[in-house]
């Protein structure tokens, strides 16, 4: 499978944001796995670079995640597919597909934008704090 960014924004954090993930094994009825901690790099409508301490076996043509996060207010629960891996600072950075569905899509659109803005407030406080 090639991965093509073709996204037209990647908002990338500041700070890593914590997920919670779950490897999805798909034997005609979907079973999870435990729960691991993830943390999102960057993210678009389309995808996302992950971070994670976990070693996530690509043996298989492609290994589904569920993943779960708050990027503002509201908890967006989705599903997608590993396009690759890197080892990377004690641990594994993967870039992740989500499955396409477009409400999922406005909701991050959505959510990324009253995040930034309150970024952006906060930002002017302490600025106007210092003064």
């Amino acid at each position: 499978m090639l991965y093509k960014r073709t996204e037209y924004f990647r908002y990338t954090f500041g700070e890593p944001l914590v997920a919670e993930f779950r490897i999805v094994v798909e034997n005609g009825t979907d079973i999870e796995s435990s729960p691991g901690e993830c943390h999102f790099l960057d993210i678009s409508p389309g995808g996302a670079k992950l971070f994670a301490k976990f070693d996530i076996p690509l043996e298989r043509e492609s290994v589904r995640l569920h993943i779960k996060f708050t990027l503002y207010e509201k908890l967006i629960d989705l599903q997608g597919v590993i396009v690759w891996k890197k080892p990377y600072s004690g641990g594994y950075m993967y870039g992740y597909d989500f499955d396409e569905n477009v409400e999922i899509e406005h909701l991050i659109v959505e959510e990324l934008k009253l995040r930034r803005r309150s970024e952006s407030a906060l930002g002017s406080a302490i600025k106007d704090e210092k003064k």
